[in-house]
């Protein structure tokens, strides 16, 4: 009886493991989601066993008290190393739709193409600018349809033929700071 135990228990334990080191990054995932500066379409394609390019397009928004607001088109494009998802599938907690803390490299371009505006014509307004930002960030699955990310980086913004030098005296460093609460389809 006891080693009936045994082997019962060894094979559930060798299943669950198994099941565990089997789990991979999503091949393709596709998500809208909203922040506090905006709101993206992106898509995360796996392209190695803990790497994904993640590309996305989106609005973004700026705030100014008292003053007004606007929203302009931004694109990214993104790798992502998600370093510890081997350990949390290991640890049987939830990987789903790519559930892990990641490294990257954020590279952005911000366009001033068409904007949605409170400002008047003389005032601050959106500019052509493009930065690239290392970030560390955390993403989680709520429910196989929701997830949400916080993320923090330091970078470098470049203006690209600067309309308003009163937005920003020059190109300079740059603090990303994004939360995000997305849905997946």
């Amino acid at each position: 009886m006891k080693k009936i135990i045994v082997i019962t228990f060894l094979f559930f334990s060798f299943s669950l493991f198994s099941q565990a080191l089997g789990k991979t990054i999503e091949r393709s995932l596709n998500s809208i989601q909203i922040g506090t500066v905006g709101g993206w379409f992106n898509n995360e394609v796996r392209f190695a066993d803990q790497f994904t390019l993640r590309t996305e397009i989106g609005l973004y928004s700026e705030i100014t008290a008292g003053v007004g607001f606007f929203l302009a088109p931004e694109v990214n494009l993104e790798p992502r190393w998600y370093y510890n998802f081997k350990k949390r599938a290991k640890k049987s907690l939830n990987v789903t739709n790519n559930s892990a803390n990641f490294l990257t490299v954020k590279t952005s371009y911000r366009s001033s193409l068409f904007e949605i505006s409170s400002f008047d014509d003389n005032l601050n307004r959106a500019e052509d600018s493009f930065s690239i930002i290392p970030k560390w960030g955390i993403r989680r699955s709520l429910s196989m349809k929701i997830n949400y990310e916080l993320g923090l980086g330091l970078g470098y913004l470049f203006y690209i033929n600067q309309k308003y030098p009163s937005v920003s005296e020059s190109d300079g460093l740059v603090v990303d700071l994004h939360i995000r609460i997305g849905y997946n389809f």
